[in-house]
């Protein structure tokens, strides 16, 4: 996301510095990777297992709150980091920081230390944090929260659990980070004020999300939905091999991949060999499978299968063969596969993925299979059922037209409102929410006052009643003793 959002503002004129470990590959104008942060973590692409990644989803907030933004938070004491904290470049100024809000909310402080407004930046579905700083009214009533695995809000009980799981997450969320501003005040100075207060600042908050897909809401214009920007600015192209193999899969192709950072060679032996039977199968449709090491999957591959450790992700999903893609469900791939009409076979593993699996399966675009339960029937069952019942494809070509269906590309929606906050200033997208008490915003003093005002109501209603009982009960024994 953060890749195609930079070609985008270069494409419009502006000049972009960058912290990162990724470092672009070449040269490009008025681009300058102006700190480098390669080697100074552990490499994370192709280097989770399958049982690391479901032992994370047991403590998701604590992981990406302490072991992942708490490191990245202690990258301020850098060499090069520190170089740039006590002299940032100035000539000419910058105009505004654009950031990612995931574990590592430190790097707000950035803002304050070149004195500019902060956007931020989530490739996940909006988080309650989001909503909360950003003074926009989440209601859980009817509106599934990002910590919530199911997809709509039937009974009670669902809304019981909506509500307390992401609250609870919300708060754990804050509670972690909090130590994060000691860390911002070491490096970056003591004048730099509490992490929280840093996060009701933030100007603009470009979310990876669509009505289409996450459902309708109200949401302040501080929040902008961009689900989709990468797939956009996706120029990868299929290698001319990779271009023959497709263009010959007359009877479709699916594609099977856990994403950069599950390697699915980790899965046990029986169940990589009961995925063996499965797609051997489904012949003659071809399976591309990406693998990172190949030696470490068991013997037996299908003829059908081709494994390689990378694939063009995007243009394959985009080709005209590709039937059926087989994912853990991470937002971004599901977002490719929508954007081109493309049914689904979720396996999540952990994080959103359930959830973003969930959203598909309500709208007929998916089909979800639960890792305990990944064998060959199921798999059988699920690849059958894509293949033959034509539901599928239409419902995900009818969810392809609903994502595409905007006024503006989300490339030029991220555009136009990061230069609008740059032009008109960071108070200018500002929520009156914002820093108002949870009691005054939900009206709990106005809801107390009325309340209160109808039990005195019938409080002094009871007197008044009771007393012209009283006297209408002394008048009439007066008048009984008098005609006695």
């Amino acid at each position: 996301m953060f890749e195609a959002l930079c070609k985008g503002l270069l494409r419009n004129g502006h000049r972009i510095d960058m912290i990162s470990h990724f470092p672009s590959a070449a040269p490009i104008s008025n681009y300058t990777d102006v700190i480098d942060l390669t080697g100074t973590r552990d490499h994370v692409v192709n280097s989770f297992s399958i049982d690391h990644g479901t032992s994370l989803q047991k403590s998701m907030t604590y992981n990406i709150a302490t072991e992942f933004g708490g490191d990245l938070c202690h990258l301020m004491g850098h060499e090069t980091m520190q170089k740039f904290i006590e002299n940032p470049p100035n000539d000419p100024p910058y105009d505004l920081v654009i950031t990612e809000y995931l574990g590592a909310v430190c790097y707000l402080g950035f803002g304050h230390l070149l004195r500019v407004p902060v956007a931020i930046a989530s490739s996940f579905l909006q988080v309650p944090c989001i909503h909360d700083f950003m003074g926009n009214n989440h209601n859980y009533a009817f509106f599934s929260g990002a910590y919530n695995e199911g997809a709509t809000l039937v009974t009670f009980p669902d809304r019981l659990w909506n509500f307390l799981s992401n609250f609870m997450e919300m708060q754990l969320f804050y509670y972690y980070t909090s130590d994060q501003t000691k860390v911002m005040r070491k490096y970056l100075g003591q004048d730099v004020p509490d992490v929280r207060e840093l996060e009701r600042t933030v100007a603009l908050a470009l979310v990876n999300g669509h009505h289409s897909v996450n459902g309708v809401r109200p949401i302040t214009p501080a929040i902008v939905d961009v689900g989709g920007l990468h797939v956009e600015f996706d120029h990868s192209e299929l290698t001319r091999d990779l271009k023959i193999w497709l263009d010959s899969a007359n009877d479709g192709v699916v594609y099977f991949t856990f994403g950069s950072l599950t390697n699915i060679e980790t899965l046990p032996r029986d169940t990589l060999l009961d995925l063996y039977a499965s797609f051997a199968k489904v012949t003659p449709v071809k399976v591309l499978m990406r693998c990172a090491n190949a030696s470490k999957l068991p013997p037996g591959l299908p003829s059908n299968v081709l494994i390689k450790p990378w694939f063009p992700q995007v243009p394959i999903l985009g080709h005209k063969n590709t039937r059926v893609f087989i994912t853990h469900g991470g937002l971004m791939g599901v977002q490719e596969a929508l954007y081109y009409g493309v049914p689904l076979i979720g396996i999540p593993i952990f994080s959103d993925q359930m959830r973003n699996i969930n959203i598909f399966v309500e709208k007929n675009v998916a089909i979800a299979i639960n890792l305990n339960n990944l064998t060959k029937n199921s798999m059988d069952a699920a690849l059958n059922a894509i293949l033959n019942d034509p539901k599928y494809k239409e419902a995900a070509q009818k969810a392809s037209r609903s994502f595409r269906d905007r006024p503006m590309s989300a490339m030029d929606t991220a555009i136009y409102w990061i230069e609008y906050v740059i032009r008109n200033g960071p108070e200018s997208l500002r929520s009156p929410m914002i820093g108002i008490p949870w009691w005054k915003r939900n009206l709990i003093d106005v809801l107390g006052f009325i309340v209160s005002y109808l039990v005195l109501c019938v409080y002094v209603s009871r007197i008044f009643f009771k007393a012209s009982i009283r006297k209408l009960y002394g008048s009439t024994h007066q008048a009984k003793k008098k005609l006695n």
